[in-house]
């Protein structure tokens, strides 16, 4: 069990019984779809705060907690997610196409892309399993959405990395803080379950 380091190689060796390369194929497809899909239903959780256009949404806790859950096929979620909004589909939260990473969100997106594959490696290397390094390394990931979302405001706000600051990550801190100390809980506790059950 303790060999296992991922909640998503759980699922597949023991529950799915993922035992073959072309079962493993369609795993990790159908996870990546669903995947996106969540990512996407997380999106339209949104709002604006008034004295910002960056819309609250539930999108950082989702990539966060997927990453932690899949490890590095998160990253193909997020590719998938993005591949779906960029074709037309309704999924990003208030807008599509390229158009729309082109944005002031565009940034944020780009920093999914890169924080689910760190935090995803993390915890391929058995961080999901301690509540501590858990925080952290989503901590870590939120902190490069943060830094791609500052980047990709820029030049919207005349290049003024204080305002950018103020607009784009100052609003969402405690917010984020409050996702990520819930997910991190809920994380670390499905182990000590299937612990008692294994």
């Amino acid at each position: 069990m303790f060999s296992i380091l991922t909640y998503s190689q759980y699922f597949s060796k023991k529950i799915f019984k993922v035992n073959t390369k072309l079962q493993q194929i369609i795993y990790d497809l159908v996870v990546s779809i669903l995947g996106s899909i969540f990512l996407a239903l997380s999106s339209k959780i949104s709002f604006v705060l008034p004295f910002t256009f960056v819309p609250v949404t539930m999108q950082t806790f989702a990539v966060l907690f997927l990453s932690m859950i899949f490890g590095r096929k998160s990253f193909y979620m997020v590719v998938f997610y993005i591949i779906e909004g960029v074709f037309g589909l309704p999924v990003f939260s208030r807008g599509l196409g390229v158009l729309y990473l082109l944005g002031p969100t565009g940034g944020y997106i780009l920093g999914f892309l890169v924080a689910s594959y760190v935090c995803g490696l993390l915890a391929e290397y058995g961080f999901s399993k301690n509540y501590i390094k858990t925080f952290f390394a989503m901590i870590f990931g939120n902190l490069i959405i943060y830094f791609f979302g500052i980047v990709g405001l820029l030049r919207f706000v005349n290049f003024d990395f204080k305002k950018a600051i103020i607009i784009g990550i100052l609003p969402f801190i405690l917010g984020d803080l409050i996702k990520i100390f819930v997910a991190s809980l809920v994380i670390t506790s499905g182990w000590k379950i299937l612990k008692n059950k294994i």
